[in-house]
């Protein structure tokens, strides 16, 4: 296997050597709990948490993945800030303040302008807009005080992963030190969930189960509202302070196509392109990859054209990959699930464990793909996951086990 080190950036010294991104923290708030353990626990028992719409009157009975209450506790924002606020806003803060918090780093006025922030939605709040977004994550002095490059990108269901692409590029190019990528959606309101309706991408049931990507039965996405984060550090500094890490970025990219007839992905061969560079970028094999995690969007035409991507990225290796997707358990959470994804695919690669599709019954001949239907727990080389926006947008990113290397500092261990 080729070492994901091998992906060429740029040190601080600006001597040609790789900057390597690692992920040190992780946080998710979603339909399943309040905490990153309430979603990992949900998505390995293959746990479904959607549940009956009540967020406001569908004229129809639904079903949509929805945050328990309680989640707000753990913001500690002032008043006044919360106040601004939307609540994809509070989703994304409550988000990273669980991922700073696993990654065990605090920002302060002096290291605070080498840290950045890139958050991802496809649905900001009418009236507030992409700023709300950043609000209580910047400044020196609120929020989680980080003073650096922050900024929101909208790129339909590609927008969270396309805030990991992004958040890695800060630091591998040297303009941040750390970056903080946030996937944030809160979909259950009238105005977006007529346009999902209308587009007739929704089930028109109300059964919980009926979010079966790749099934043969499947009829549609089901709504979830959600966000998740992920710290990410140079590899020099997350070693340096000798904190746990969670897998290594080692190839991610970005793409966009034409908008299409408005069903993601919308050109296959342009999102092929985006997990054939992602690959490139780390001069990783198809080969070395063990484990998809899918988008899951849960559409007729959408699962076909994902499984088209998946088959031109990774040919004949495809059937002996493990492939899953997590949307059953909370929904298919837009601008969020490609950071979930992410999320997930850190937890496979440190854990070794491969959570199943909770809903999948009929394999569908359109669709074939290593769907794993129960928890499997075996060595992992690699991960990939991408998301894909009704406009052509497409995200990849390649993850890989991290390991100590000769020259790494060694934390003392203290009794």
């Amino acid at each position: 296997m080729v070492s994901a080190g091998a992906y060429r950036g740029m040190t601080e010294e600006g001597q040609g050597d790789p900057r390597r991104v690692v992920i040190t923290g992780l946080g998710a708030v979603t339909a399943a709990g309040s905490a990153l353990s309430d979603y990992w626990s949900a998505v390995c028992e293959g746990r479904v948490c959607v549940s009956q719409l009540s967020a406001f009157d569908a004229h129809r009975p639904a079903a949509a993945g929805q945050i328990p209450d309680g989640w707000q506790d753990v913001l500690g924002a002032p008043d006044w800030l919360l106040a601004r606020m939307d609540r994809a806003s509070q989703l994304a803060l409550a988000a990273a303040i669980q991922a700073q918090t696993d990654a065990r780093i605090v920002f302060n006025e002096q290291n605070a302008f080498a840290v950045g922030a890139v958050t991802g939605t496809a649905h900001p709040n009418a009236g507030q807009g992409f700023a709300a977004l950043g609000s209580g994550l910047s400044g020196a002095s609120v929020g989680l005080n980080i003073a650096g490059p922050v900024f929101t990108v909208s790129m339909g269901g590609a927008s969270g992963l396309a805030s990991v692409v992004l958040a890695s590029q800060t630091i591998r190019s040297g303009i941040s030190r750390a970056a903080i990528a946030i996937g944030a959606e809160a979909p259950l309101r009238q105005d977006v969930w007529s346009a999902y309706e209308s587009a007739g991408l929704l089930d028109s049931s109300d059964d919980p189960m009926a979010h079966r990507p790749f099934d043969a039965n499947r009829q549609g996405m089901i709504l979830g509202e959600g966000a998740a984060a992920l710290m990410l550090e140079d590899r020099q500094l997350a070693t340096q302070r000798g904190v746990h890490i969670y897998a290594e970025i080692a190839g991610e990219a970005l793409t966009s196509g034409p908008m299409g007839d408005g069903l993601a992905p919308t050109d296959v061969e342009i999102a092929r392109r985006a997990t054939g560079d992602a690959l490139l970028s780390g001069e990783i094999a198809p080969a070395d990859i063990d484990v998809i995690v899918t988008a899951g969007v849960g559409s007729k035409l959408g699962d076909e054209r994902e499984t088209d991507v998946i088959e031109r990225a990774f040919g004949r290796r495809t059937l002996d990959m493990y492939a899953t997707a997590l949307t059953p358990n909370v929904g298919y959470t837009i601008g969020a699930s490609g950071a979930l994804s992410a999320v997930s695919a850190a937890l496979i690669v440190d854990q070794r464990k491969i959570p199943p599709h909770a809903t999948y019954r009929e394999p569908d001949i359109a669709c074939k793909l290593g769907i794993v239907s129960r928890l499997y727990e075996d060595r992992i080389v690699g991960a990939a996951t991408a998301a894909y926006g009704a406009h052509g947008q497409n995200a990849a990113l390649i993850l890989m086990p991290h390991r100590a290397e000769a020259g790494d500092e060694l934390p003392l261990l203290v009794n």
